[in-house]
This record gives C-alpha cells, sequence and structure tokens, in this order.
C-alpha cells in the first residue's frame, strides 16, 4: 500500500506533536502492514472511508470520523472502496 505522508509542522521548533497530511493508495490485499511505535495517534479523516485495525480489532472511519489511539499497539490503515481517501494524522513521540 502507498502511502503519502506531508509534513504539515517542519518549520516547528521544540515539537511536542508530529502533523501530517496522509493520502492512502488503493489497497492492496490486506493494507499495510501493522507498526507500532511510542506515544498516541489521532487521525481525523477528510474524505472517503479507511479501515483501522489497531490490537487486531478493524475500525471504519468515514468522512469526517476521528480516532485516538496509544500507538503502542500494532495497527494498520487499509482504503476502502476507489474514491480518494485523505486524513490529517498527528503522531506524538
Amino acid at each position: 500500500m502507498r502511502i503519502a505522508f506531508e509534513c504539515l509542522d517542519y518549520t516547528a521548533t521544540e515539537r511536542r506533536m508530529n502533523a501530517y497530511y496522509v493520502e492512502f493508495a488503493r489497497h492492496r490485499p490486506g493494507g499495510s502492514e501493522p507498526h507500532a511505535h511510542a506515544g498516541a495517534e489521532f487521525i481525523y479523516l477528510l474524505k472517503g472511508t479507511l479501515a483501522l485495525a489497531v490490537d487486531g480489532e478493524e475500525h471504519v472511519l468515514e468522512e469526517g470520523d476521528s480516532v485516538y489511539f496509544d500507538s503502542g499497539a500494532p495497527h494498520a490503515y487499509r482504503r476502502v472502496g476507489a474514491p480518494a481517501c485523505a486524513a490529517i494524522v498527528v503522531t506524538t513521540p
């Protein structure tokens, strides 16, 4: 799965979080590889439909939905359907 990240806070000094605009390409079977990192993650879905698996449980986000979770738990993304899918993703270190 190709995911395009654009950093929205690259000029900020002394960052306490990282903010990204993310475009999710058409999914491959199974979506992205599960991964984990320290901190927390917040996703606000701007357009499309996104399946988010956190610690083995899948949640489907629609345009306008948001979710906050412990990013230390294994998680993965999967775009659902053909329409474009984009989100604002904020992570903490």
